[in-house]
């Protein structure tokens, strides 16, 4: 299809809304990740290939979808052929001609080098007070009045029902139709469907049986598992024509569906039951953290209890962390392994999972979590987390600072904390086992304060009694340094990352010299107050 971008300059190129300034949207380089990596960005998806966030703009609120190329197979296989963010630009276009709703898109952008596609953006409003399916139906089955939560479950498979059907019969096939990949607005008596993930979109002469049941799987094995009989049934009615279907071919169609859902059961298990989770507490430690502590306690909100310590903040952390629990306690500000000691012992869950203010659970991080403790693996008393820093407008999977796990689910009982400030860490009785997802870290706002902070905490590493006893020659002060330079930039990849790359392996080196340099100048100091870390 004929689409000549708005925009292309070098590796870029943007396909825009009429009244968009890229400029203004991203910055004059197009790079969305700045949207993405903002620290009132909320991330609702963090994969490998995928990744998705919510954040507010002039334009009102906005949802950014990155397309990562993850693998050198799908970076040849975009040659000659439309980036992910370009197909789903152009599907708004072909749904809207068909009468199907889709978000408002803004942009498509995307970089190539060569005819190789890098990475490519979809960038769309928000529609407004809509919710997923899966969350519409929650909400619905949670409705206290039995004849309203009735009508609206029957209006709402029906109304799915309609839409599957009105698709296939247009020729539209998406190729996953799951329960999350369609929004629902409107009243729960009427609601209108409008369809997300747009790039798997394509329109088609004629759906075979086979799409067409491919389709009423995907949705089977999401929606399906939290709906009834009677809701299934509604919903088959609708998509074969509603009135004057034959009682055989509906049994037929329902029987199909079920043995190939049954089957993928098989070939891919889905999660397992959440229920069966031991309970989980979180505890966060903080001081003058009003900037990031309602992003970092929205993002445990599942966990059966937060408890937060505050050490004297004298801005609206505290107002702030009440908005989300009930238990913020208060003490004067102690160094960071005793307050989280103290935090520890206030939680009284069988599992804690700690968190610092400047950081944030993701979603597949939280689903990690629900079935790796309803496996419950005997002798696992703790999980070691990746954090995935997220600074100076981009990911760092590479250098230093990627996957650098660190224990932070713990069984309450089998732990304690220890180490030395700031170092401290969870120091666990039994086995502990490496997780996947990452916690996210949102570090520095800038350069600047990357090096404020850099000054605080060698400061606060150089004041303690055991550094104090370290002797500090021409090994600590030359070839330590240059060692976890070349580590970060040349073993672990910094150099991957360009400019950035080399400035954060160099800060790095810098942290360390500065440390031992101030070891040396000191022999000995006083306590210092809590300082931001990294």
């Amino acid at each position: 299809m004929p689409d000549p971008p708005t925009i292309e300059r070098g590796p870029l190129r943007a396909w825009l809304a009429k009244g968009i300034d890229l400029a203004a949207l991203t910055g004059p380089d197009g790079n969305a990740d700045r949207l993405l990596t903002r620290a009132d960005c909320r991330i609702v998806k963090l994969q490998r290939k995928v990744v998705v966030g919510r954040v507010a703009s002039p334009l009102g609120a906005l949802y950014v979808k990155r397309y990562t190329v993850f693998s050198w197979r799908v970076a040849l296989g975009s040659l000659g052929r439309p980036s992910p963010a370009l197909a789903a630009w152009r599907a708004t276009r072909l749904l809207a001609a068909r009468g199907f709703a889709s978000p408002v898109a803004v942009a498509a952008i995307e970089f190539r080098r060569a005819g190789v596609l890098r990475r490519s953006f979809f960038v769309t409003r928000e529609v407004a007070g809509a919710r997923t399916v899966d969350v519409r139906w929650q909400e619905i089955l949670a409705d206290a009045d039995a004849g309203r939560r009735r009508r609206a479950r029957r209006a709402l498979a029906q109304a799915l029902g309609h839409l599957f059907r009105r698709l296939h019969a247009a020729g539209v096939y998406h190729n996953d139709l799951k329960d999350v990949n369609v929004l629902v607005d409107g009243a729960p008596e009427a609601p209108r469907c409008v369809l997300l993930d747009l790039e798997g979109v394509r329109v088609r002469r004629r759906l075979g049986r086979r799409r067409r049941q491919k389709n009423l799987v995907q949705l089977a094995r999401t929606l399906g598992r939290q709906a009834s009989a009677t809701d299934r049934a509604r919903f088959l009615r609708a998509y074969l024509g509603d009135a004057g279907v034959a009682p055989g071919l509906q049994r037929a169609w329902a029987r199909a569906v079920e043995r190939q859902a049954a089957r993928k059961d098989r070939e891919s298990p889905g999660p397992g039951a959440a229920a069966n989770r031991p309970r989980v507490s979180c505890t966060v430690i903080c001081q003058n953290e009003e900037t990031g502590i309602a992003a970092c306690l929205e993002s445990v909100a599942w966990c059966d209890e937060i408890v937060v310590v505050d050490g004297g903040s004298q801005d609206r952390t505290v107002e702030i962390a009440r908005r989300f629990t009930d238990r913020v306690l208060h003490n004067p500000w102690p160094g960071y392994r005793a307050q989280k000691q103290l935090a520890l012992d206030a939680a009284r869950a069988p599992w804690v999972l700690n968190l610092d203010a400047d950081e944030r659970v993701t979603p597949e991080l939280a689903a990690e979590i629900y079935a790796a403790l309803a496996g419950d693996a005997p002798g696992v008393n703790g999980f070691a987390i990746p954090r995935l820093v997220v600074y100076l407008g981009r990911w760092w999977y590479h250098g230093d600072w990627y996957p650098r796990r660190v224990v932070r689910l713990v069984r309450r009982s089998a732990t304690v904390w220890g180490g030395v400030d700031p170092h401290e860490r969870a120091e666990v009785t039994g086995r502990i086992v490496a997780l996947q997802a990452p916690i996210l870290h949102y570090t520095y706002p800038d350069i600047a304060g990357h090096l404020r902070s850099a000054d605080k905490l060698t400061t606060l590493a150089a004041e303690q009694p055991a550094a104090l006893r370290r002797r500090i020659g021409i090994g600590r002060l030359g070839w330590e340094p240059l060692w976890r330079f070349v580590r970060a930039y040349a073993v672990r990849g910094g150099f991957r990352d360009g400019l950035p790359g080399l400035f954060v392996a160099a800060t790095g080196a810098f942290y360390l010299f500065v440390r031992w340099a101030k070891v040396r100048e000191r022999g000995g100091a006083s306590p210092a107050a809590p300082a931001e870390r990294a």
